[in-house]
């Protein structure tokens, strides 16, 4: 069996992933903290590794790993540059630097970054064709940039058999950052779509994220190339939250502008700086997203990486839903709105 160590493996992303590697055969691994909420793992088969990646040399890994797909990140689009940077940027200095020093001879290391890096607010976003810039105005997207250099430096200069995926707007089971939120918000009767919800997001299922790091694993696409991962396909925001409304059974009857919903956002964001344990559910960046279209061209994934994406939105959007509704019944969303 080949073995996989998956970091952040009791989060969203992290998560499916280890079921999905399980379900094909591979003995996985996944790294989590001491005082990680394992809930979304629980009779998921996998080996844990505790150790904090914010420490230098913390982990001890377990022997003949073959692949790493480093999925722990800090994922706050408004967090301060410094925390960015020591939980994205130096997390995964060390995690390399570890694996240098202790595991040599790995098969790929696959770093899951964000197509944030290549700008946003724009169509048929590439390399070639950029987007708006969103790492000057996010933390979280320049602490992936700079980590993507790091990480194309080792591989120009001391041969890491890196390959990165720049996954967009990520939506599935366990997602507690955007799904929770959102279905939460329809179920408490909030107005979750502002003006007309006709642009498009750059959607992308996690289940296509995890097809596309196994498609890695089997050592397609290149050492040192970075590869955009959606699910290939226009969808927009009336669709997503049009879907959600309707399956909980709660029509949204009153429509924000967009106009108004930048400035709730700004009044927001201000009230967190006064007082920082308000939560600003509403962000000027959050905003911006149904404000103007954004898609990515993944040409060179299909082509490179043989990435061919589910594009059953309906069954990927009711798979959501099922798990919310599932852990609604279970008490899990209520301990999750007390944090």
């Amino acid at each position: 069996m080949d073995r996989v160590l998956i970091t952040g493996a009791n989060g969203f992303i992290g998560s499916n992933l280890c079921a999905y590697f399980l379900e094909r055969s591979y003995e996985v691994y996944g790294l989590v903290r001491e005082s990680s909420d394992l809930h979304f793992l629980e009779g998921v088969p996998v080996r844990l590794v505790k150790g904090d990646l914010a420490n230098a040399g913390g982990v001890d890994l377990p022997p003949s790993i073959d692949y790493v797909i480093h999925a722990a990140s800090l994922v706050i689009d408004d967090a301060p540059m410094a925390r960015a940077r020591q939980n994205i940027f130096e997390a995964t200095v060390n995690l390399v630097q570890t694996l240098q020093k202790n595991q040599p001879a790995i098969r790929r290391f696959i770093y899951i970054s964000t197509g944030l890096v290549l700008g946003h607010r724009s169509l048929n976003i590439s390399e070639e064709n950029r987007g708006l810039p969103a790492v000057g105005n996010l933390s979280y997207a320049r602490a992936k940039e700079m980590t993507e250099e790091f990480l194309l430096d080792r591989h120009r200069e001391q041969g890491l058999p890196v390959v990165i995926l720049r996954p967009t707007d990520v939506f599935g089971p366990n997602d507690r950052t955007s799904s929770l939120r959102i279905l939460d918000s329809i179920e408490s009767g909030w107005p979750t779509l502002a003006g007309t919800g006709n642009k498009i997001l750059s959607f992308c299922y996690v289940g296509n994220l995890a097809k596309a790091c196994h498609l890695a694993c089997l050592m397609r696409g290149r050492n040192g190339r970075a590869y955009t991962v959606t699910n290939g396909q226009d969808v927009t925001w009336r669709q997503l939250m049009g879907f959600f409304q309707i399956r909980l059974g709660r029509p949204q009857r009153i429509f924000v502008p967009v106009v108004a919903a930048y400035a709730i956002a700004l009044f927001m964001q201000a009230l967190h700086a006064l007082v920082p344990s308000f939560e600003a559910l509403l962000t000027w960046y959050r905003v911006s997203k149904v404000g103007r279209s954004t898609s990515y061209d993944i040409s060179k994934t299909i082509e490179e990486l043989g990435y061919q994406p589910d594009q059953d939105l309906q069954r990927q959007l009711e798979s959501i839903v099922e798990w919310y509704t599932r852990e609604k019944a279970s008490g899990y969303v209520n301990k999750l709105r007390g944090r």
